[in-house]
């Protein structure tokens, strides 16, 4: 008795299994043709491969939907200045393709768990907080679910005085 139960529930487990992959698969496409169009017109050819590796997991407002990372730097210097390198966050959603909620250049990152969300500390170019080039401007970045968008913190120090976390994509 034990043993047809047991059969049956590692058959519904397999059977599900593919069902679980294929919203990472497809969502995971879906940002890789994004990606594809945007690289059109770059003077280097970058593989599906390429694509594919560079868009990488990461948590964003903490549900059960994989959320997306891409470091652009990943496609070569083209893609980098002197206020680093493009970045994008993609958010996963229970249904459709997944939405890009961050793309803007940062020279660095840090991504940090601070009471129970994700915040991400980026370092901006100087310029974006009325300095220059080398100094240093953080903008501490969070999902906020009521107004179902990454946000700028408000933070004790001086930071980016640019709130809008998608500059690239307008």
């Amino acid at each position: 008795m034990i043993r047809p139960l047991a059969l049956t529930l590692t058959g519904s487990l397999l059977a599900a299994a593919p069902a679980l992959a294929e919203p990472v698969a497809s969502a995971r496409a879906a940002i890789a043709a994004k990606v594809q169009t945007q690289l059109r017109g770059d003077f280097t050819k970058h593989s599906q491969a390429d694509i594919y590796v560079a868009i990488e997991p990461v948590d964003i407002d903490g549900d059960a939907h994989p959320d997306w990372q891409i470091n652009w730097k990943a496609f070569g210097a083209g893609w980098c200045g002197t206020g680093g390198c493009r970045y994008q966050l993609w958010l996963g959603r229970a249904k459709g393709a997944p939405q890009l909620v961050f793309d803007r250049q940062m020279r660095g990152l840090t991504i940090e768990q601070r009471d129970g969300r994700t915040v991400f500390v980026f370092d901006f170019h100087g310029g974006e907080c009325g300095g220059f080039g080398s100094q240093a401007c953080p903008g501490e970045f969070t999902w906020d679910p009521g107004a179902k968008a990454l946000v700028l913190l408000p933070t004790p120090a001086r930071h980016t005085a640019i709130e809008d976390p998608l500059v690239f994509s307008r």
